[in-house]
């Protein structure tokens, strides 16, 4: 049976217009606005804000940072944000069952926008700022591409190491440290009776 084409969305009432801005630093040091209206979705900036009594004037004087997303990632998640500023999304009740969440047209179209490799970031920014529902849509998007996928397809769709390129990057790790460490003790016997001739 072919799909039905859903019915017309009826015309959306225009978004209502912020008051002011909260700054957002990104930790490649991106600065990305966020407007009052869209950062109750984001929970984690949300209750850091209320907690500090942040106003229009403190947002024009201070700078958040976001220690651990990228300005890309920050982006999208604001845009997002943004969308749907001003609304209330209801929690769905099936939240607990990631093959029961439907993804709205327009967040479907948002995924689609993002590379497979920008969706994990996405994901993983999401969760950090608790954006609960693109957290679920994400996820359900992830479970999707995931689908009838073999495990070596899903190392290369999600670029996620074998064992043994784990094992050779542990590896290098350990050298990288411990010819550091060797330097570091080098020099400080190299500058040790140099740093004793100071003054009495």
């Amino acid at each position: 049976m072919a799909d039905q084409a859903a019915p017309a969305a009826p015309a959306a009432a225009p978004k209502p217009e912020p008051s002011f801005y909260f700054r957002l630093e990104s930790c490649d040091k991106e600065i990305v606005e966020i407007s009052d209206l869209a950062v109750p979705h984001m929970v984690t900036i949300n209750n850091l804000i209320t907690g500090l009594g942040y106003d229009a004037e403190k947002a024009a004087k201070n700078v958040l940072p976001i220690d651990n997303v990228t300005g890309a990632t920050l982006k999208r998640a604001v845009k997002w944000c943004e969308h749907y500023r001003g609304e209330v999304i209801p929690e769905e009740k099936t939240e607990t069952f990631p093959r029961q969440t439907n993804i709205p047209p327009w967040d479907m179209d948002f995924l689609k926008e993002t590379e497979d490799k920008e969706l994990q970031a996405l994901t993983l920014a999401v969760n950090y700022l608790e954006i609960k529902p693109l957290l679920r849509y994400c996820c359900k998007k992830i479970a999707m591409m995931a689908q009838g996928k073999t495990p070596d397809e899903l190392r290369v769709i999600f670029e996620i190491p074998t064992d043994e390129e784990d094992a050779i990057a542990e590896k290098e790790l350990k050298e990288r440290l411990e010819r550091e460490a060797k330097e570091e003790a080098e020099r400080g016997i190299v500058e040790g009776p140099s740093t004793s001739n100071g003054k009495r």
